[in-house]
This record gives structure tokens, sequence and C-alpha cells, in this order.
């Protein structure tokens, strides 16, 4: 049986209460949301071989791996004579890493191998030398060394446990760069820097940011803005300087859902309008209020210095404990209101997607 509960959540706006009140959005680096168009991430792959494993590598019938194994002995001067090879302790593996700009030959990068065939772990091998080529087809570095992949192969099956990943390991700094990526951050005297998050009122005030800094921006569209730059401008402390000013990127009201896990995210910029929802017993009235000053009655408020909210929504009848709840123009009221009497994450969801249907949440709301 459901108790009757009811709550009554207050919502003001946030002009007529204290700016303490709203929280505000932090300012942040713009390089914590923005980068340099020309200094992007590369991305490299490449097929290589996976030897000594202790008999858990690709079985017999994996055509790929045996025909990769020719060929390696093959150009080491060693002709097999047999092509069917009855090891297990070599493994087909796909490597993949990722470039970063500016990084210069004989730099090591962190790789990623995979298998490819029907080995069951990678626990204990050697990966031998791999050429990793990007989109263009150019090998840009060369991988080899022995796998972590972080977990005993001899490892007791338990049900209950998730077991870790043993056909995908890594090498830390198992890479060499062979060859550098040319980087041009400044083409025909503008420097484009392009926003993380495309957003039209957040590249509006990023433009503005660096305009106060003395630097000539123009915001081409919602996530891309040209810094006209000249010959005697140092490319790299201008960057620098860039990347240093600070902004206050605008929030998109959202909320996040996850109905498997019960997981609620809600942005700082959700509102809701006033509305009435009931859901399995819960109530939840949501009305104007009066701001009166205390001291003097709700009609003539003399002093302003100090305020004080009261509801003119009327209570029921209820078998329940009463819970009042300070308002705000956010949607936190409501998700205390409801944490208040313990119902479950389940309900409120219930709840969010009714008020959203009704039209009373101005947010997005995407259920995961």
């Amino acid at each position: 049986m459901w108790w009757l509960r009811i709550f009554i959540i207050l919502l003001t706006v946030c002009g007529l209460l204290p700016s303490s009140v709203c929280a505000e959005s932090p300012a942040v680096r713009i390089k914590d949301i923005a980068h340099v168009l020309e200094a992007r991430d590369n991305q490299l792959m490449g097929f290589g071989l996976v030897v000594g494993l202790q008999n858990s590598g690709d079985k017999s019938q994996t055509g790929f791996t045996q025909q990769a194994l020719t060929n390696l002995l093959s150009r080491m001067g060693v002709v097999p004579q047999a092509v069917d090879f009855k090891s297990r302790n070599a493994a087909a593996v796909m490597v993949t890493a990722t470039l970063p700009p500016f990084v210069k030959p004989g730099q090591k990068l962190d790789i990623t191998v995979s298998s490819v065939g029907d080995a069951n772990s990678l626990q204990g091998g050697t990966l031998l030398i791999t050429p990793l080529r990007g989109v263009d087809d150019q090998v840009y570095a060369v991988a080899q060394g022995s796998l972590l992949v972080g977990v005993e192969s001899a490892t007791p099956t338990v049900p209950y446990i998730k077991q870790r990943q043993t056909t995908v390991g890594r090498i830390p700094s198992g890479a060499l760069v062979e060859k550098e990526v040319p980087v041009s951050i400044a083409n025909k005297g503008v420097l484009t820097i392009v926003l993380d998050n495309p957003d039209f009122t957040t590249v509006t005030r990023v433009v503005s940011s660096i305009r106060r800094a003395g630097l000539d921006a123009l915001a081409k569209d919602a996530g891309t803005i040209a810094i006209s730059v000249s010959i005697e401008d140092n490319l790299v402390e201008l960057v620098a300087e860039v990347e240093n000013l600070t902004v206050v990127p605008d929030v998109v009201a959202k909320i996040i859902v996850n109905e498997r896990t019960g997981t609620i995210v809600i942005g700082e910029s959700v509102k809701i309008a006033p509305v009435a929802v009931s859901y399995a017993g819960i109530d939840v009235i949501i009305g104007d209020v009066s701001i009166f000053s205390e001291g003097s009655s709700a009609d003539s408020a003399q002093d302003e210095s100090r305020y004080r909210a009261r509801s003119r929504a009327s209570l029921k009848k209820t078998e329940g404990n009463l819970k009042l709840v300070a308002g705000g123009a956010t949607l936190s009221s409501l998700v205390k209101a409801v944490n208040t009497i313990g119902a479950s994450p389940k309900d409120l969801i219930a709840i969010l997607q009714a008020m959203k249907k009704a039209g009373a949440i101005k947010a997005e709301l995407e259920v995961i």
C-alpha cells in the first residue's frame, strides 16, 4: 500500500531572490573547450603477429595466420617445408595507435593490440615488429614489444565475477615514431580555433574574450573562430595566450536518463513550469509563491533587505508525512523532494517523462 504523500515545491524566479541562490557555471580556459584546427590527432593501424603464447594462439584453421607466418619466415631466409602449421603459440593481431600533433621522429606512442583470429588469450605474448600506417598508406610508426593484458590466463572462471578481456592488450611506449605529420597552425595569416561542442552562445563569448585580449577575432559559424595573425607574431606564444583566456560556456538544458541503472543526470539550466503531478501515491504540486519582507505582511512589505517566500497553494488531507521543500528556478527542488521521502529513481524517471510529455519541462529528455 502506497502512503499518500504530498510535496509542495516553491519555484521562484532567480531575479526575485538574492543572486547567491542561483548557481552559475564556472569560467573555464579556452584550451579546455576548443583546439587549433590544424593541430589534430591521426589514427594509425597495422597488421602483426604475436608470438610466445602458451598454446593459446590461433588454431591451425586460421588461414591468414599461417600465411603471415610463411611470409615472415620467407623474408628471414627460412622457407617452411610444410604449409600447415600445428603450433598454437602465435596469433594474428591488429595494432592501433593515435599519433598526436607535433610528435617528432624518435618519440614513442602507446599501442593497443587486438586479436583478429580465434586465439584464446594474448597473455605473455610478444608483438613482432609491425609497421603502423595512416589513411594515406604511409608508415608513420613501428610497433614491437611485450604485451600487458592485466590478467592471468589461468584465472578461474567465476560466473558472478566479470572477467577481464584477455584477447586485447596494450604496450606502453610500444611504437617508435618514424615520420612526423606536418602541421601548419596558421594558414594564410589566419589562426583557426574550433570548439569541441559547437554552440552559438559559447562561440560569441569566446570571441568577446579574445577581443578583450587585444586580438582580432571573428566567428565564422557556431564552432569556428578565425584570428588574424601577422608575420611578426610568435604563433606559439599567441596560441598559448588564447588557450589561457577564460570564458563561461553556455550549458544546454538537458536531462539524461538511464532506465536500466536508474541513473539521472540533470543539467543546471533545466527549468520547469508550474505543474501538478500524481504518480503511484506521490503528489507533486508546483505553484506560484508570494515574496514578502520578513517581519511585515505579504501585502505591505516595507523592508527590502530580507525576504521570505510563502506558498499560496492549498493542501489536501493526507495520511502520510507532509514534506515542505524550499523552491528554486531549476529542477533540483523536485529531485530533493522525491529523495526526501526515499522514492526510487524509477519513480523520478516516470515523473520526468510525464512532465516532459505535458510540456512542463523546458529541456531535452534523452533516454539511454
